[in-house]
C-alpha cells in the first residue's frame, strides 16, 4: 500500500511529469492556488466550484486554462454546459484536500524527491504490492 504522498507522486507523474524537478516549482504553486480558488457555489451545495474569471485573475489566463482542460481531461472537473463554470468531482475533491494539506515545498518534495528504486503505477498498470496488473487504488486515479 503507498501512501498519500506516493499517490499523489504517481498522479503527478502521469499528468504533470515532464518538469524533472524544474518545472514543478511553477505548475505546484499554481495548481494549488488553482485548488484555493474552488469555493462554494451561491447555493452552497457544491464546495469546490469555480468561475473562469476568477482563474484568470490570480493565475494568468494561459495557466487557468491549462489547468481546466488538464484537470477535465483527467476526471477532476466536471461542467455543465460550459467549462468556464464548473465544480471539482469527488476525484477532484480527494486531491484538493491532499493539496490544501501540502505546502508548495511539500508537494515538490512528493512529485520530485525520491529514489531511482521507486516504482511508479499509472492509470494503465499498477505496481502496488500484489495488485499488480489490476486497477490502482490510488485516489486519484
Amino acid at each position: 500500500m503507498k501512501t498519500p504522498k506516493e499517490y499523489f507522486r504517481d498522479w503527478h507523474s502521469g499528468i504533470f511529469g515532464f518538469g524533472y524537478g524544474t518545472g514543478e516549482q511553477y505548475i505546484l504553486p499554481a495548481l494549488r492556488r488553482f485548488m484555493e480558488l474552488t469555493v462554494p457555489n451561491e447555493s452552497g451545495n457544491n464546495p469546490s466550484c469555480y468561475d473562469y474569471n476568477v482563474l484568470e485573475k490570480e493565475l494568468i489566463p494561459p495557466v487557468a486554462w491549462l489547468l481546466i482542460n488538464l484537470l477535465c481531461k483527467d476526471d477532476m472537473i466536471e461542467y455543465g454546459t460550459s467549462p468556464r463554470y464548473g465544480w471539482l468531482t469527488d476525484k477532484g475533491n480527494i486531491l484538493k484536500a491532499y493539496v490544501l494539506s501540502c505546502t508548495n515545498d511539500q508537494l515538490y518534495e512528493a512529485a520530485t524527491l525520491f529514489d531511482e528504486s521507486y516504482i511508479h503505477c499509472s492509470q494503465d498498470y499498477c505496481n502496488c504490492d500484489d495488485n499488480s496488473n489490476k486497477k490502482c487504488k490510488n485516489p486519484f486515479f
